[in-house]
């Protein structure tokens, strides 16, 4: 008897809350996909990070403030980045209030 064909599963969207590890910590724990931002401006040149994938609460809290207070500090420095950095300021606080409101009850 044949089995079913293999049909790869869809990916995650941003909407789910799994439990799974987290990317950064490893631990098992409810995690959503988020998406952190952060430019660093240099004059004439400038460089973006990003951080993105299926984080804990507590990676959530912790990369949401590094990533901010890098923009406020590194991030302005250029034609381009002054437009750039509010962006990304902006994008990785309500990045931040969603991935917060979708583990709310969530233990960290």
């Amino acid at each position: 008897m044949a089995g079913a064909p293999n049909v790869p599963m869809p990916p995650p969207t941003a909407s789910d809350v799994s439990l799974q590890a987290c990317l950064t910590c490893r631990n098992v724990r409810m995690t959503t996909a988020v998406a952190f931002r952060r430019n660093v401006g240099m004059i004439v040149f400038r460089r973006r990070y990003t951080l993105g994938g299926n984080l804990c609460k507590s990676c959530i809290k912790k990369f949401f403030w590094e990533f901010e207070w890098k923009n406020l500090l590194f991030g302005p420095w250029g034609i381009i980045s002054l437009i750039v950095t509010p962006v990304y300021l902006i994008w990785n606080f309500f990045t931040y209030l969603g991935a917060m409101s979708k583990l709310r009850g969530a233990p960290e």
